[in-house]
């Protein structure tokens, strides 16, 4: 009895410590936990995986674990969440079921379930979807696989850039591949809207990069009075990171096919070119009496046309003698009249080379001139060796003759330069000097070689009540002509040797202030005030100057004339103003970046300045008017020159405003003025508007024999939700006629943007269409 009562107590004694055992392993299976999963990488480094839930559970001796509830793996910046997840530490690989979202490498993935390998990062997702934050884009598939490298594969893959359930605009696939900053192979794509399947093709190639991408860009089409139906499609080839190539294909149902091709190259910082050659054997000759301003006087009987241009940057073998290059060449004076706008355009590569060199091309009714520079800049000396072609539009194609040109070419020309600075530290004596030396061709008419030297002193006096500078000079020239020949049919033949003429001037200005302090406390660097600002003083100042120049009258029509170099005119003129400045303090409380991540921005008080009114005063008097002789019968003398009246207000970046008025005391009217304000506002956009006067006036020194009023209006406002609207107007109104005017109606969506265009020239008329899809040639 006692020995069963014995093993009664034994046996529970023993089932009480083997569920105690039992309990406390699943309670300490299942709390809620974190578990650190270390493996070794395809590359043999070794990571660490962080899983987080709500609970974990280990099974098969920690050969399994399940995790429930807000899991969460990551590692550093790469993470995978989801309801469930199921890890299998003998293969590394992790299954997800339940919103699953992941970011693995670069792009962000969603999906009902995936499974991944944790060490190469390949897997599967079902139904899912992979973002592109880069380009915008969603690829999405009934099942995806994740292949080494950042390459998916797709089955029932759709494609899009638009955010929604619904997208804007899509592409349905059977198959895709997609390469993560490669290209995107779509097979029996169907081109949606709003779901509904508007265009088929077998196969489809997109790009699918983050940065430049190689392919189509967004065309341009519509009419046009000259051009008939048009279509120009650029084709952008991104050679490497460093180069790239865009070709057009320009058809013009009136005018012929276009052809362009443009390479830019960056290599390095201190490198940049830029290059495009346009090309069209045109249908339309002068011969049809249908060319730009046919009245003109001038033929344009070629067929072959073109326009070749570009820019360089860049040193040779040392970055401190650096090169300038720029090209410009035209196959007659009409081409950049006809072709202004659209990819192939004047006004496309004109704003191109200045963004990319801040250099401007000459105007469409210039000479064009190319050539190349090389330079070097030491402390005060530079020195320049180049050469310039001018090009004159007019010459060939059924005008005069190239043999007959007489533009001047610089071939070649030596520049050096001795920037202004001190002679003696103990005394208020500078000096600057410059001198060049060229070789001055033309195909007709005198050249040779010119010498040119130009030295100054100046003497500047700094005091008290003011400052003044006196600068002294003398402009040398030596002519070494080896061709004589009369240019101007009322010259002598040019056979002068050289020529020397002083200049003298004087500069004096003073000024006088006061600074007005406005009420108000200053603003507190807090939180609540962080982007108010106020304006705390204004300073008023007035700034009287005077200025005396005289180059004596020297007999140069002796001399050859190459440039103004040749010709300096004389002058003896006093010119004094007073303008008056207001300017402005302001107090502006921003939020500084904070030191370390995660931490709070710091508001700071900062202060900036503004000269928000400046207007001036001028007025010429010409001692050498007042001592006129030469027809006096004809011409009054009048010394005195018009006086200029100009104004300038700047209200931070909304509105500025620039006013000039030229008014004459013999005429006692304003002969000549020009206005022009704009505004702009980053929620409605800007606009600018201006106009300008021009009247007739016969003097002695000045003949003007046609009145000019013209009108400017620019805009681009933005209207009622997605639409916009950009405008351009030029009217004459002496002429009553428009010089140029354009419309464009604008429908920007999240993810295309649609544009209809019209414009209207004293040549042609045209109406152009352009939708971009975001990623799709943006």
């Amino acid at each position: 009895m006692i020995r069963a009562a014995y093993r009664l107590l034994s046996y529970c004694a023993g089932l009480s410590i083997l569920t105690i055992v039992l309990c406390s392993s699943a309670l300490a299976a299942g709390a809620t936990g974190r578990s650190d999963l270390a493996m070794q990488a395809e590359d043999e480094k070794a990571v660490t995986w962080t899983l987080n839930a709500d609970k974990v559970t280990s099974l098969s001796a920690n050969e399994v674990i399940e995790a429930e509830g807000n899991v969460v793996l990551q590692r550093g910046g790469e993470y995978l969440k989801a309801d469930y997840a199921r890890y299998y530490a003998g293969t590394k690989w992790v299954f997800l079921r339940g919103n699953v979202s992941a970011r693995m490498g670069r792009d962000d993935m969603k999906a009902d379930e995936a499974e991944f390998d944790l060490r190469s990062r390949v897997g599967w997702l079902k139904r899912g979807q992979i973002f592109m934050d880069g380009p915008h884009m969603y690829f999405a598939g009934e099942r995806i696989d994740k292949h080494w490298g950042d390459v998916y594969s797709f089955k029932e893959a759709k494609v899009t850039a638009c955010d929604g359930d619904v997208p804007a605009w899509s592409l349905e696939a059977d198959e895709a591949v997609v390469e993560i900053d490669g290209y995107a192979q779509l097979w029996r794509p169907k081109f949606q809207v709003k779901d509904t399947p508007v265009l088929f093709s077998p196969w489809m190639v997109l790009p699918a990069k983050k940065e430049r991408q190689t392919g189509f860009l967004t065309p341009e089409y519509g009419t046009s009075s000259k051009r008939g139906f048009y279509y120009n499609q650029p084709f952008f080839w991104a050679i490497d990171e460093s180069q790239d190539m865009t070709l057009n294909e320009y058809y013009m149902e009136k005018r012929g096919l276009m052809q362009g091709v443009e390479y830019r190259t960056r290599p390095s910082v201190r490198e940049t070119g830029w290059i495009r050659l346009d090309w069209l054997n045109d249908k339309v000759t002068d011969s049809s009496g249908d060319h730009y301003n046919s009245g003109d006087g001038l033929s344009r009987s070629n067929a072959d046309r073109y326009w070749v241009r570009g820019m360089y940057e860049g040193f040779l073998a040392d970055p401190k003698w650096k090169i300038r290059a720029d090209l410009d060449y035209v196959s007659d004076q009409d081409m950049l009249h006809e072709f202004k706008s659209g990819y192939s355009g004047y006004n496309r590569s004109r704003d191109e080379l200045f963004n990319m060199f801040r250099r401007d091309i000459q105007e469409k009714d210039l000479a064009r001139q190319s050539g190349v520079m090389l330079f070097r800049d030491w402390d005060r000396v530079s020195v320049a060796l180049s050469s310039t072609y001018t090009q004159d539009q007019t010459l060939g194609h059924g005008n005069a003759p190239k043999s007959s040109d007489t533009t001047v070419q610089r071939v070649p020309q030596l520049d050096l330069f001795l920037h202004k600075g001190g002679i003696i530290d103990t005394l208020p004596l500078e000096i600057a000097a410059s001198a060049e030396t060229g070789y001055m061709y033309r195909r007709d008419g005198t050249r040779g070689m010119r010498y040119t030297m130009t030295p100054y002193l100046s003497v500047p006096i700094n005091g008290k009540y003011g400052s003044l500078m006196a600068t002294a000079g003398v402009q040398q020239a030596f002519y070494g002509t080896d061709t004589y020949s009369k240019t101007d049919p009322e010259d002598d033949r040019q056979t002068g040797k050289s020529q020397t003429i002083p200049t003298f001037q004087a500069d004096g200005s003073t000024e006088f202030s006061r600074v007005f302090k406005l009420g108000g406390a200053s603003l507190a660097p807090t939180k609540e005030n962080t982007g108010k600002s106020q304006w705390t003083a204004v300073q008023h100042a007035i700034q009287p100057r005077v200025r005396y120049r005289n180059v004596p009258l020297e007999d140069q029509h002796r001399n050859p004339n190459y440039d103004s170099k040749d010709r300096i005119r004389a002058a003896n003129e006093l010119t004094y103003s007073v303008a008056n400045i207001l300017t402005r303090k302001r107090e502006r409380v921003t939020a500084q970046k904070p030191a370390k991540e995660g931490e709070e921005p710091t508001p700071v008080v900062t202060t900036d300045y503004l000269e928000f009114v400046r207007f001036s005063l001028e007025q010429s008097y010409d001692l050498r008017e007042a001592t006129r002789t030469d027809e006096r019968e004809e011409y009054e003398r009048r010394p005195f020159r018009d006086v200029i009246a100009e104004l300038q207000i700047s209200f931070d970046e909304y509105i500025s405003l620039i006013s000039r008025t030229y008014w004459s005391p013999y005429e006692e009217r304003i002969t000549s003025h020009d206005h022009g304000v704009s505004f702009r506002y980053a929620t409605w956009g800007s606009l600018y508007t201006g106009i300008g006067f021009r009247d007739t006036i016969d003097e002695y020194l000045r003949e003007r024999n046609h009145k000019v009023k013209t009108l400017k209006l620019a805009g681009d406002i933005n209207l009622y939700g997605p639409f916009a609207m950009a405008f351009s107007y030029d009217h004459d109104y002496e002429r009553n006629e428009s010089a140029d005017k354009s419309f464009s109606l604008i429908y920007n969506h999240q993810c295309f943007k649609l544009e209809g265009i019209f414009r209207q020239d004293g040549y042609d008329t045209s109406y152009g269409f352009r939708i971009s899809l975001s990623g799709l040639g943006d």
